[in-house]
């Protein structure tokens, strides 16, 4: 990283996060990031924790609840893959990350005014705005990752996100709570359209805040480091890499196939009220950040794939408890069981990829991968949402045939193909601090948690 210049240097020196600056406008810069980081989890913990709660309110159908969660991720990897082609980063990042932000921001209010439309319109407008709102954030991302990756030194990246992301893990948890708590008298039944409004509201105006943080921030010149847009083609890759991108595709398809009817089955079925809804996404949030530092453990003794193996077998169990127990307290264990095996998966199997990539054309085999894993979760959901209603009912529930199938398929992809993935040479260093060098995984969620999944995955 080029050193950065400021007339106004400072001969003291600032540790913030474990990166010692002493420019002024690079110290600043930290400190921007890190309140946009903030903000943006809040708005994250209150769209992930009521996006679908709202729809069921709405009275969505079940195509539309699973459009809610797979459409945004696939129009997101579509743009990922042009959106190279169509930009100039050389000219500047920020201003391609402000017209994202603001534009999440702005389709955030058409959010919270979509309920107010005619009932004949209004959840699918609801959707479609959803939709747009994931894919102005996701799209943007990549330039996000490379303008952080200029202002962090490689050597201290770990440590640097390590400490931002508890920070904003704990943000979100207390954002989550907070609303859990102002809601808790409200059910499906008895809540109006202007409490998720309100929600919604609060969201835009925290991505707003966020982008006020990025429109101060600091972005070292491109020249300056040496990040120049790549011509080769996206799809000459390896065998082995493209056998890795399917496979991986197709266990997270195998989850969207049911993923986004739990809260569904919460909310409608089980009736929760939603500071239930919320205190059992806490549980999903806790179980990933508790086990996070094991995973990173066994996987730097045994390397990435034999974590990979592990995870994804208890991921293939993660449904079946669900249709076996509805009791509210079950169902809060049932979660942090599910950010427990969540975690160790995600945390391996983005080492894992960065492996499978190689040193060349590393963002743009990264991209590839992206792109497939949305456009297979696209498929499976439209499925899920297909079979939601056909299903005969399994102890009660429709929707629990719907999690035993989903669960069917995950041992059918383990079986077939997450066993047979390729061995590349283990990952050298600590594996926790690889995972926290993304800067997009920002509360501890998940690979690539903004572009993978919309809502929590089961």
């Amino acid at each position: 990283m080029t050193p950065l210049k400021s007339s106004s240097e400072s001969k003291s020196t600032t540790v913030i996060g474990g990166v010692t600056v002493s420019a002024e406008v690079h110290r600043k810069a930290l400190i921007f990031s890190l309140f946009d980081g903030i903000f943006a989890n809040i708005m994250l913990g209150l769209v992930e924790t009521f996006g679908i709660a709202a729809a069921v309110f709405l009275k969505a159908p079940a195509m539309a609840i699973a459009l809610l969660g797979s459409l945004p991720l696939f129009l997101s990897s579509l743009g990922q893959l042009v959106i190279p082609y169509i930009t100039n980063p050389e000219t500047g990042r920020k201003r391609y990350v402000l017209r994202g932000t603001t534009t999440q921001s702005l389709f955030l209010l058409c959010v919270a005014l979509s309920g107010y439309l005619p009932e004949r319109i209004r959840s699918w407008a609801y959707v479609t705005c959803f939709a747009l709102y994931g894919f102005s954030g996701n799209v943007i991302s990549g330039f996000w990752i490379a303008w952080m990756g200029d202002l962090v030194p490689q050597r201290v990246r770990g440590r640097h996100f390590a400490w931002r992301n508890r920070i904003f893990s704990i943000t979100q948890l207390i954002c989550v709570l907070i609303a859990g708590i102002i809601s808790r008298r409200y059910t499906t039944n008895t809540a109006h359209w202007s409490l998720f409004a309100t929600i919604f509201l609060a969201a835009s105006l925290a991505r707003f805040i966020s982008s006020g943080m990025i429109y101060r921030q600091y972005e070292p010149p491109v020249a300056e480091t040496g990040n120049l847009k790549r011509k080769s083609s996206l799809f000459d890759q390896p065998r082995p890499f493209l056998f890795y991108c399917f496979s991986a595709a197709l266990i997270q398809g195998s989850v969207a196939l049911a993923g986004p009817f739990f809260n569904v089955w919460y909310i409608r079925d089980l009736h929760f009220d939603y500071f239930s809804l919320s205190a059992v996404t806490i549980a999903t949030v806790l179980g990933t950040i508790v086990s996070l530092p094991f995973w990173g453990k066994i996987a730097d003794a045994f390397g990435n794939r034999t974590v990979i193996m592990i995870t994804v077998f208890l991921i293939a169990t993660v449904p079946l408890p669900y249709i076996a127990s509805s009791k509210p307290w079950h169902i809060g264990i049932l979660n942090f069981y599910t950010g427990v095996c969540w975690s160790g998966y995600n945390l391996c199997n983005f080492n894992y990829l960065l492996a499978a990539a190689g040193s060349q054309r590393t963002e743009k085999s990264v991209s590839l991968a992206v792109a497939t894993t949305g456009i297979v979760n696209f498929i499976f959901s439209i499925i899920g949402g297909a079979l939601a209603t056909r299903l005969p009912q399994l102890f009660a529930y429709r929707l629990h045939s719907l999690f035993l199938l989903s669960s069917i398929m995950r041992f059918i992809v383990f079986g077939l193909f997450i066993i047979r993935y390729p061995k590349y040479e283990p990952e050298t260093g600590a594996s926790l601090n690889r995972f926290f060098q993304i800067p997009g995984y920002r509360a501890g969620l998940g690979l690539l948690r903004n572009t993978f999944r919309a809502f929590r995955a089961r």
